[in-house]
């Protein structure tokens, strides 16, 4: 055989070699999860699962695991850059070390799960297209010396999916924050304020906004998450949610858009429909759990709320300008739509426990849930 053809043939071995890895690699990335899923009693079988809330838990099957690999440290561009961005798309906004960022949910619907870091802050930030479910998270808790946790979807529970952290394998809520079963249970995550909107409401009130750098037509091909990339409440749940979820609870429509709020302690709930909010001309006042909120609508279906410190809770608010977004107390206080005091010497407001879903999903968390009226 000449040295040619031997060339030629060690190459195909090696190219065969290499791709038989990489397809392995693809279509079976969670044989160590699976290990290190067992060594702390987790499972990707629904009946083996120790997680079984209201109807079980079900875990993702292994050889599907790929397909919900989560989105880790994207790239970012300023606005100016942002040419890929249309005026109506939907994006999750927050605030770190004083960096706007905008999370674009046509891209969040094919990950769900956001492992970043803004100005050397870690955050986590999970969207569901089926529940409108978004939260973000400070993902340093107590016990591990300051390391952050970094996430993937492990299943589904409680009506929406679950994730667990590579470095303790603890299931999370990807919501409420909270966990659900695993080494750091019970833990909580300290929220991070956010905002959904329309990228040109965005835009508008944080021109110097960062933004996730994607392709529209690389996400479109993904395995996962295609369809209604701006979609905000729908009909649609899928059985496997169904079947984790507390559809019982029919005191508000299944997908009725809210704005859930937990109390400080973490003991008691209550759930602000978004068309009552939108019947508020200004803030909407609310005492709960001996503590005291300011809720407004902001635009169709944003919410800016926030949870008062004892002092600022016998002050009266009222929004002074949309752009920027304004608040302003009797004693001349003034925040941001975050809670941030915008002068000198002013007190932030706390950070309110709540986040934007439908009833289903908020009430399968919090099955005690009231509902303001």
């Amino acid at each position: 055989m000449s040295d040619s053809k031997s060339f030629v043939l060690k190459s195909l071995a090696i190219l065969t070699i290499l791709a038989v890895g990489v397809l392995m690699g693809l279509y079976l990335p969670s044989a160590a999860s699976s290990a290190a899923d067992e060594a702390v009693g987790l499972s990707a079988d629904a009946e083996d699962s120790p997680f079984q809330p209201r109807g079980g838990s079900l875990a993702l099957d292994a050889g599907r695991r790929f397909i919900y690999l989560p989105l880790n440290n994207p790239a970012v561009v300023p606005a100016s850059m942002a040419s890929f961005m249309e005026d109506d798309d939907i994006v999750a906004g927050v605030v770190v070390n004083e960096q706007p960022r905008a999370y674009p949910q046509w891209v969040l619907v094919a990950y769900h799960v956001v492992n970043d870091t803004i100005r050397e802050t870690p955050i986590m930030l999970a969207h569901c297209e089926i529940c409108s479910g978004t939260s973000a998270f400070d993902p340093v808790v107590d016990g591990l010396d300051g390391k952050s946790l970094s996430f993937q979807i492990h299943g589904i529970a409680n009506g929406t999916f679950s994730v667990y952290d590579y470095q303790t394998h603890t299931v999370w809520s990807p919501f409420t924050g909270r966990s659900l079963t695993g080494k750091m249970h019970p833990s909580r995550m300290n929220r991070i304020p956010l905002i959904v909107e329309p990228w040109e409401n965005w835009l508008k009130r944080f021109p110097e906004t960062e933004v996730l750098m994607a392709n529209r037509i690389f996400i479109n091909q993904r395995e996962h998450g295609r369809g209604d990339r701006n979609q905000i409440g729908h009909d649609y749940i899928p059985d496997g949610f169904q079947k984790v979820a507390n559809m019982k609870d029919t005191r508000l429509p299944y997908n009725e858009l809210v704005y859930g709020v937990a109390n400080l302690a973490g003991t008691q709930s209550i759930a602000f429909p978004i068309a009552l909010l939108g019947k508020q001309e200004q803030f909407l006042r609310y005492e709960f759990a001996g503590e005291f909120y300011l809720l407004k609508k902001v635009g169709d279906f944003g919410v800016v709320a926030y949870r008062l410190g004892k002092e600022q809770a016998a002050r009266e608010f009222r929004q002074i300008s949309e752009i920027p977004f304004r608040i302003g107390d009797d004693q001349g206080g003034i925040w941001d739509e975050f809670g941030r005091a915008v002068n000198e010497g002013g007190d932030d407001f706390l950070v309110t426990d709540g986040y934007f879903t439908e009833w289903y999903e908020w009430v399968s968390s919090w099955p005690e849930s009231q509902i303001a009226d």
